[in-house]
C-alpha cells in the first residue's frame, strides 16, 4: 500500500523563550495560571533577521536530502500567511533557492491554521488528476515579526517554524472535509500588512507596524461549538466510526481546546495528540510536525488511520482521513 505521506521533516529556530521565565518580566500576564490552557512552556522564535523564505529552505533541505533528483518532486507548494513580500511568491524563491528545475509548477496558498489540509487536499487533487507525480508542500510561518512581545498575549502561544511534506498519489484515496464562516474574520486579524497600508494614504505619513489580533474567547467559542460537528462529518462521510480512528492529530491550537474537542467526541486520552509544551502553536506546521514528532515517539505508525483536522483564521476549518 503507498500512503499519501511519504516523508515529514521540520524546522523550528533555536532562540527559545521560557513562558516560565517570562512570568518574572510580566506578571499581570499571569503566565503560570495560563500555562495548563495553553499547555505551551517553550516558544521559539526566528532571528530578527530570520526571513519566511529561510525557514521554508530549512524544512525543505532536510526532507530532499536523502532522496536522489530523479525522485524529486515536481510541484512545489508553500503554504503561508506571513511572505516575506506581496510578490514575488514565496514558492519562486524557494524553488530557485533548492534548485529545483524551472518545469516545477509552483504556487503559494494564503491559509494559516488550516492550511495543512487544504495543501494536503490540493496536493492530492494534481497527483489525482496526473498532473504532478509527486508534490513537495512546505508549510511556514514567521508570527514573532507580526505580534507585539510587550502588550499582546498571543505572544504566548506562537512559535515560529516550517514543516516540509513530501506528497505522494496514494492507494487509498483520503477523505477531505471543509468549511468557512467568513463573518467572523475579524477574531484573528493582522492589520496594516496589505496594499490598504498605504491605498489612498497621505504618502507622507509613517506606515504603520503589522498589528495581529485575536479574539481568543470568540476563537475558542467557535472552536468547541463549530469543530466537534465538522469531525463527525468527516467520518461520516467517509463511512466509517470515531472508534475506527487509531490516531487523532488536530492543530495543536491550545491544549485547553485538544481536550475540550476530546470530551465532546469521547475520544480516549491515548488517541489524541497534544504535543505544545516544547514546540507551541506553529500555525499550518502544527499538523504535520506533531505527525513527525508521534512518529518519532512510536505512537504513530505506518498503517494507522489517522484524522487530521485544522481550524483558525477566516475562520476556516479543514480536515481528512488518511491512510499513514
Amino acid at each position: 500500500m503507498k500512503p499519501i505521506i511519504n516523508t515529514i521533516e521540520y524546522y523550528i529556530p533555536d532562540e527559545t523563550v521560557d513562558c516560565l521565565e517570562l512570568d518574572k518580566r510580566k506578571p499581570e500576564w499571569h503566565v503560570r495560571n495560563s500555562l495548563p490552557k495553553t499547555g505551551v512552556r517553550f516558544l521559539h522564535h526566528a532571528e530578527k533577521d530570520e526571513t519566511t523564505l529561510q525557514m521554508a529552505h530549512n524544512a525543505a533541505e532536510k526532507v530532499l536530502k536523502n532522496i536522489s533528483k530523479s525522485e524529486f518532486p515536481d510541484t512545489l507548494i508553500v503554504c503561508t500567511q506571513t511572505p516575506d513580500n506581496l510578490l514575488p511568491h514565496v514558492s519562486a524563491c524557494l524553488q530557485h533557492e533548492l534548485g529545483l528545475p524551472s518545469s516545477t509548477k509552483c504556487f503559494d496558498i494564503s491559509l494559516g491554521c488550516s492550511g495543512f489540509c487544504y495543501g494536503l487536499s490540493t496536493a492530492y487533487a494534481y497527483l489525482a488528476a496526473n498532473i504532478s507525480q509527486r508534490v513537495l508542500l512546505v508549510t511556514v510561518d514567521n508570527y514573532s515579526k507580526i505580534i507585539d512581545p510587550d502588550t499582546n498575549k498571543a505572544f504566548l502561544l506562537f512559535s515560529d517554524g516550517a514543516c516540509a511534506t513530501i506528497i505522494d498519489k496514494p492507494t487509498i484515496p483520503p477523505v477531505f472535509q471543509f468549511g468557512t464562516d467568513g463573518s467572523r474574520y475579524k477574531s484573528i486579524i493582522c492589520e496594516n500588512t496589505g496594499v490598504s497600508v498605504t491605498t489612498g494614504k497621505d504618502p507622507e505619513a509613517p506606515i504603520p507596524s503589522p498589528d495581529f489580533q485575536m479574539d481568543g474567547y470568540k476563537v475558542l467559542q467557535f472552536t468547541i461549538k463549530t469543530i466537534p460537528p465538522e469531525i463527525t462529518k468527516l467520518a461520516k462521510t467517509a463511512n466509517i466510526s470515531l472508534d475506527d480512528i487509531d490516531l487523532f492529530i488536530f492543530h495543536q491550537a491550545s491544549r485547553k481546546v485538544l481536550v475540550e474537542i476530546g470530551k465532546k467526541l469521547s475520544i480516549p486520552e491515548e488517541k489524541l495528540v497534544i504535543d505544545l509544551e516544547e514546540v507551541g502553536n506553529i500555525t499550518s506546521s502544527s499538523i504535520p510536525i506533531a505527525m513527525k514528532r508521534a512518529e518519532d515517539r512510536g505512537e504513530l505508525k505506518r498503517g494507522d488511520k489517522i484524522l487530521l483536522f485544522g481550524f483558525g483564521i477566516g475562520l476556516s476549518w479543514s480536515g481528512a482521513i488518511i491512510e499513514y
